[in-house]
């Protein structure tokens, strides 16, 4: 009986290089980074949408960036201009600096500071299809 009995499997390779408390440490840092980086990119989509439409604003193609806007039929290109427009809000856009993005609802709300400006001015962005409008206060 004693005799039948199996010789004990040798440990894996991975364990055979590694002790067991430094393969769990070395898995828990590999899961922390990849929490950070999904934190940091989760609403990176939205947050490149704000900022293809501030750098086409930058540019001065009012045109393109009011597709980019993806307005309601009540808001016209003239009111976008009057928004928007060299004459607007934030004059001409010189630089931008996307500050923050959070998920609320159905909708992402990325905060955005336009030429130093203060205070930093919320757009909702649609994830579906990546239209943007003005948050409103307490949004």
């Amino acid at each position: 009986m004693l005799l039948d009995a199996k010789p004990p499997t040798p440990p894996s390779k991975i364990r055979r290089y590694l002790p067991l408390p430094v393969l769990l440490l070395l898995m828990l840092v590999v899961l922390t980074v990849a929490g950070f980086l999904t934190y940091q990119f989760w609403n990176w989509r939205e947050e490149r949408a704000v900022s293809r439409f501030l750098t086409t604003l930058e540019q001065g193609n009012f045109q393109e960036a009011y597709k980019l806007w993806q307005p309601a039929p009540s808001y016209a290109y003239g009111d976008f201009l009057h928004d928007w427009g060299e004459q607007g809000d934030y004059g001409k856009i010189r630089k931008f600096e996307i500050l923050d993005s959070e998920a609320r609802g159905k909708s992402v709300v990325v905060t955005v500071r336009i030429n130093d400006v203060e205070p930093p001015l919320e757009l909702i962005v649609n994830p579906a299809t990546m239209g943007l409008a003005y948050a409103p206060p307490g949004f």
